[in-house]
């Protein structure tokens, strides 16, 4: 039997993410994502709002309690996961549908480290696009970034030689095919 979890969710946090720890010294980080659903009706425009659950994990987690805040806007990418209980209290059974998020994606703007709540776009806080010292432009952007090293492209990769696809006549092919 094939069987498939996966959720997608893009919405705003309704409450900051809270941060704690495992006794094995695990990040664990969550917060609370409202959803909005449009659809209309007998000609009547409605909205209505789905309030998750969301837990993530790890370095991921300590990202958003850093960068995220009530209000701000993620895409979350993740599984559901079903929680059951018997009530401290009362004894009753309690249970719970939550989001385990395996990616979050800040969209918009992030906070700023020194805490003032003003926004910028995630190349202003120091996000890089890929690997190494390569961080994308701002959008809009007519030029390329200038000060690239040496033997470097425009877009901060080594530049590729002009005769990176010449075969001379007298190089063997050892290809067996």
């Amino acid at each position: 039997m094939a069987s498939l979890n996966k959720v997608f969710l893009l919405g705003n946090l309704t409450r900051s993410p809270e941060l704690r720890y495992t006794p094995g010294g695990a990040a664990v980080c969550e917060f609370g994502l409202a959803v909005n659903r449009r659809y209309i009706t007998n000609n009547q425009e409605k909205e209505e709002t789905c309030f998750i659950n969301i837990v993530v994990w790890g370095k991921q987690g300590e990202s958003c309690q850093r960068f995220l805040e009530k209000g701000s806007t993620a895409l979350v990418e993740g599984r559901l996961q079903y929680d059951q209980w018997d009530d401290r209290d009362t004894g009753k059974k309690r249970s719970t549908l939550r989001v385990v998020a395996e990616r979050i994606q800040f969209i918009g703007g992030v906070r700023r480290d020194d805490g003032q709540g003003d926004y910028q776009t995630p190349s202003q806080a120091g996000y890089q696009a890929s690997p190494g010292n390569y961080q994308t432009p701002p959008r809009g952007a007519s030029q390329p970034p200038a000060g690239n090293p040496p033997g470097r492209g425009n877009d901060g990769f080594p530049e590729m030689p002009n005769d990176a696809f010449e075969v001379s006549d007298d190089v063997e092919d050892d290809i067996p095919f």
